[in-house]
């Protein structure tokens, strides 16, 4: 039986800040003050923050940070898949710093999003050479109701 892990033990264990530095370094990315906190912020929260709750967060290390700044950075981030954006269509987007192969389990009461690390995970090679479709990255998610929500 698998155990449900913390997002954030997982990404502390996984993907250090130096190697995320290191990563963005390699694909050309300046490290500014602004992308430095909203990356401590994303790399040490086991929540799926909203841009307006990075904001927040990163005002109080960056005080001078504003909403577009947030916007563009989680943008180029994305981009260079060094975080996910989450997309949904009745919530605001939401944003992690775990690329890793997870389950993102959505609760469509209270919005909650927790990650579930598995073992099970699609061989993207196979898939490239099976079917020569180049997979640019993938999105596993299960929508129900959380342990809180449960117990109202």
């Amino acid at each position: 039986m698998e155990s449900f892990q913390i997002r954030s033990q997982a990404i502390l264990s996984n993907r250090p800040k130096d190697q995320v530095i290191a990563e963005m370094r390699g694909k050309g990315l300046r490290i500014t003050s602004q992308r430095d906190a909203i990356l401590d912020y994303l790399l040490s929260t086991d929540e799926h923050p909203s841009a307006r709750s990075i904001l927040d967060h990163v005002k109080k290390k960056v005080p001078r940070i504003c909403l577009s700044t947030v916007y563009s950075t989680l943008a180029e981030l994305s981009k260079y898949n060094i975080i996910k954006e989450l997309s949904f269509d009745n919530m605001d987007n939401r944003y992690e710093g775990n690329v890793s192969h997870h389950i993102n389990l959505i609760c469509v009461r209270c919005g909650k999003i927790s990650d579930y690390l598995t073992d099970h995970i699609l061989d993207m090679d196979k898939i490239r050479q099976t079917t020569r479709f180049r997979p640019l990255q993938s999105r596993f998610e299960l929508s129900g109701v959380c342990g809180r929500c449960s117990n109202r």
